[in-house]
């Protein structure tokens, strides 16, 4: 079985997954190590023997494999393993704005990251449409960090995008070739803004939108909110790529205006109304009404009021608990700006029910509300006095 996991060279590929039938091999134990390092052996519930040897920290290439059960050498077992260098090129990563964007005449940047990769050197290719390569150099800031910076400055922004290569060892890192725009300034009206934070919040919380300025030049991104009274806190969070991340922190609810520049310049939609909502306080909430007041059940009226107005941001839920199969609960309003919510739900046998309220997951005031529900007037006069 070992045709299926060797290359034409009789090497073992790496990553390798293989399962040893021991059954009739006697007493033994099964050894496997990679240039003398040892791999564990794996026992699976039916008595097989599982070895799974990954390839990792391991430099691409050709490696001394060691097979043996008991000391002996495994029957037919190869003498050595190979790890491709596209393994360990796809352990390199790119991050910065030189990846997507850069403007004729201005030195475009970004970070080659090998510290998981084996040890090599990375080679960049940089051509316009033409095939004419625009010149790349590569600085390793720190001699003992597998990391580079480079950088690059097109001359020229109407013969078209460039095209990107970056190669580990003379294997293509994932994701290249990539495809770099190149512009000849700063241009807000690029700028891509996203997100519900954009529209609505509610205080305490953070309100979130993206940012993408990739296709917009180089510049300086600024956000500044400002509520009724207050200045809500801004940060902006560098993804490395030219996006961002946007959180804002508002101190007070009310209408707010989110301006967001780049490069001085307004970006598309900006400013942006934000409307930022109270924090939930369920001890604003009132109930009042028959609904929530002992009764006889015919003349019993189950209606009742919750009034969220001053309460802030969340959701009303209404239960009652009390005989199965009793009672339906509905719940209604005038309009989905109305704050005064009308609840019923109408009894049909006497007994003792419970009325829930609660406001963003909070009880409000009173809640719950303990409702007798008798036959007779009597009943209830008597429950009343305590008899």
């Amino acid at each position: 079985g070992w045709g299926t996991l060797l290359d034409h060279e009789g090497r073992l590929i790496l990553p390798a997954r293989i399962v040893f039938d021991v059954e009739n091999a006697g007493p033994g134990e099964l050894s496997c190590t990679i240039d003398g390092i040892e791999i564990p052996v794996e026992t699976l519930p039916d008595g097989k023997l599982r070895l799974y040897i990954s390839g990792d920290n391991l430099s691409a290439g050709e490696h001394d494999l060691d097979l043996t059960w008991s000391s002996l050498t495994v029957v037919q077992c190869p003498r050595s393993a190979f790890v491709t260098g596209q393994q360990a090129a796809d352990r390199v990563m790119l991050t910065g704005r030189g990846l997507a964007a850069a403007q004729a005449g201005e030195a475009a940047h970004f970070t080659i990251d090998a510290s998981d990769a084996p040890a090599g050197r990375p080679e960049v290719i940089l051509v316009h449409q033409d095939n004419t390569a625009v010149p790349v150099s590569l600085a390793q800031p720190r001699p003992n960090e597998a990391i580079w910076l480079a950088s690059y400055t097109p001359q020229k922004s109407s013969s078209g995008p460039l095209t990107l290569s970056v190669k580990w060892n003379g294997r293509l890192i994932k994701g290249c070739p990539l495809t770099v725009a190149v512009g000849s300034s700063m241009d807000a009206s690029k700028v891509i803004c996203s997100g519900e934070g954009l529209k609505h919040g509610i205080v305490g919380k953070d309100i979130k939108s993206w940012i993408d300025t990739r296709r917009a030049g180089p510049g300086e991104l600024t956000a500044h909110c400002a509520g009724p009274r207050k200045v809500a806190y801004c940060e902006l969070y560098d993804h490395g790529d030219a996006t961002f991340t946007l959180n804002i922190k508002p101190q007070e609810p009310g209408r707010h205006l989110l301006t967001i520049k780049y490069g001085g310049q307004n970006v598309p939609g900006s400013p942006f109304p934000l409307k930022v909502a109270g924090a939930p306080d369920a001890s604003k909430v009132r109930v009042y009404g028959p609904g929530i007041e002992h009764g006889v059940l015919a003349t019993f009226q189950s209606r009742f009021i919750c009034d969220t107005r001053g309460a802030g941001a969340g959701q009303l839920t209404v239960r009652v608990r009390g005989p199965k199969g009793a009672f339906r609960v509905e719940m209604q309003r005038e309009s989905q700006k109305d704050r005064t919510i009308l609840c019923k739900y109408d009894p049909t046998e006497p007994g003792d029910y419970r009325v829930e309220v609660k406001w963003a997951g909070e009880f409000v005031p009173g809640s719950p509300f303990p409702v007798m529900i008798f036959d007779t007037e009597e009943e209830l006069r008597r429950f009343l006095q305590g008899i």
